[in-house]
């Protein structure tokens, strides 16, 4: 409030409380102080800072057009609000603020700080036009004294040859709409004017950068702003600067040139050398202590959440909660590495995950379900998400093992049921658990590999002969090349414990030999499930049965 920010008070938001605004059914944010918002992509970081900007323009625009506060009997009166005058950001038309675009009713986004709580509501009328006015229960005199400045600032993404000088209103549109580099220039000159603000930029700018500012000339028809990499060097276009550059100057500028405000910043990261990323979130953090600015900020950034304290992040989960501890921070940076947008999607609302050696893996148990009439078919198809035990995220990175991405998982929804069904040779992987408890299972084919089940030579036969016909050769071909390279044991009964299958890799070193033989070269392991299609009920081994009911109960199934 005015009176409490000319006092020394310093504003801060503790609790932001979103209803029906965008993906947030009904979400509380609780506030430590100086924030990070932290989560994968698509967790609804932005859409936190949007909904703290269109609480702070409702108000003001409320205030703009009713005046004094005055609570009728039906509430304060409702003011309406254009389209194309929202400048939290660019709308084909309201329905997009309304959970589910869902366009019907009110909306209510909530502040509370240490001295009072407002709510305002945003009522649905059409696609170009709602209307806006605060919650009854907010005091009139409230109303009439309240006062949070609050700035929503996007990346930079890149100057404009030309920009004329512009009034606040339309700078904080620009910035909030992802124009920021149609503002920078306004930015410097708003420092400018604060003797205090601008010594004080110039000195971030040079310990960060050693660059100097020079002060922007207004006196043309658009804004100069020029900077100088040495104090002997020429005066240079800001415009030919790096975009790293760009961006820590705006946000710079905007904590100097604003103090007493709510600063959204929305991956201030952007453009920075990871090296830069780590010096500029303290140094946002130390001007916005000497400022007596808050600092809301939403990244995804490595660098910037392990240079934040613990007690300063706050997870964009499901429901949305702070970090516990620095254990939980390595875990949240873990997650962001491990989890895709499909991961968080998911997880949630998935029975559990299954890891297995490759997708084809995936298609061989179906195959087998179907063909069983197993319980299991439903399941793998539609009721759980699932992951190779070992996939790279990004070209070049190492790649995430299940159990790191297990608990990544977890941090979303820690009763998880998860499941890893390995080769029989993976010797490196943790032992065996059986199915039995909580957290990350383990099995393990006691043959070499997933394919060696579908080493049955009637349900070869059945195969090819589809494939082929029934008069083809190469059913002849397919019984010689058994009767050569096979032992008579594994032909005779193909559910034995056969040597053979525990050591040597049928999808490379059998099945391709065997096919070719039969009249299928290059016959590619990804049709392999079409095998165990073919394979009648009887014919398949003992062990995928008991594995498709492994399944079933490390997910709460009955098989």
């Amino acid at each position: 409030m005015a009176d409490l920010r000319a006092s020394g008070r310093w504003e801060v938001i503790r609790e932001i409380r979103i209803r029906g605004f965008k993906r947030y059914a009904d979400a509380r944010f609780r506030l430590p102080g100086q924030v990070v918002l932290a989560g994968p992509n698509n967790t609804g970081k932005t859409t936190v800072l949007q909904a703290v900007a269109s609480w702070a323009f409702a108000l003001r625009r409320w205030r703009q057009v009713a005046g004094s506060a005055e609570l009728g009997p039906d509430g304060y009166a409702l003011v309406p609000v254009s389209r194309l005058a929202f400048p939290v950001a660019p709308l084909r038309g309201f329905d997009q603020l309304w959970k589910d675009r869902v366009y019907r009713g009110v909306m209510e986004i909530t502040l509370r700080c240490d001295d009072w709580t407002a709510t305002m509501e945003f009522h649905a009328d059409s696609t170009e036009q709602a209307y806006v006015r605060p919650a009854s229960d907010t005091p009139p005199a409230l109303l009439d004294d309240l006062d949070l400045p609050v700035v929503f600032a996007r990346p930079v993404s890149g100057l404009v040859a030309a920009e004329p000088e512009y009034r606040r209103a339309k700078v904080d549109q620009l910035l909030a709409h992802g124009r920021a580099g149609e503002a920078l220039r306004n930015s410097l000159v708003e420092a400018s004017r604060s003797p205090a603000a601008w010594e004080a930029l110039g000195e971030s700018v040079r310990r960060l950068f050693g660059y100097s500012l020079l002060p922007p000339d207004t006196d043309g028809p658009d804004v100069l702003a020029d900077y100088r990499e040495s104090d002997a060097g020429p005066a240079l276009d800001i415009a030919g600067a790096g975009s790293g550059f760009h961006q820590v100057v705006m946000l710079l500028a905007l904590l100097h040139s604003r103090p007493g405000s709510v600063l959204l910043l929305d991956e201030p990261d952007a453009h920075l050398h990871f090296i830069l990323q780590d010096g500029i979130w303290r140094e946002l953090r130390r001007v916005a202590a000497a400022r007596r600015s808050q600092l809301i900020c939403a990244t995804h950034s490595e660098v910037v959440i392990s240079a934040a304290e613990p007690r300063e992040l706050l997870l964009t989960l499901d429901p949305p909660r702070p970090v516990a501890d620095e254990v939980e921070q390595s875990r949240l940076l873990s997650s962001l590495r491990a989890l895709s947008g499909a991961d968080l999607v998911q997880a949630p609302v998935v029975r559990g995950i299954l890891y297995v050696e490759d997708y084809t893996d995936l298609d061989l148990l179906g195959a087998w379900a179907r063909r069983l009439g197993h319980r299991a078919d439903g399941l793998l198809a539609t009721e759980i998400m699932w992951k190779p035990v070992v996939f790279e995220t990004e070209r070049g990175r190492p790649g995430i093992r299940s159990r790191d991405h297990y608990e990544a998982l977890r941090s979303v929804r820690p009763d998880l049921a998860g499941l890893e069904l390995r080769d029989g040779d993976a010797r490196d992987s943790a032992g065996e658990t059986g199915i039995s408890g909580a957290g990350l299972q383990r099995l393990r084919w006691r043959r070499y590999e997933i394919e060696s089940y579908l080493l049955h030579p009637e349900a070869l036969a059945r195969f090819v002969e589809n494939e082929l016909g029934g008069d083809s050769p190469g059913l002849a071909a397919l019984r010689e090349w058994w009767r050569r390279q096979l032992p008579p044991a594994l032909i005779e009964d193909p559910f034995g414990d056969h040597p053979l299958l525990r050591q040597v890799k049928a999808r490379t070193e059998l099945l391709p030999p065997m096919l070719a033989a039969a009249g299928l070269p290059d016959f590619p392991y990804t049709r392999y499930h079409e095998i165990a299609a073919a394979m009648e009920p009887a014919e398949i081994h003992p062990e995928v049965v008991e594995k498709l009911d492994a399944v079933c109960r490390a997910f709460g199934v009955d098989s």
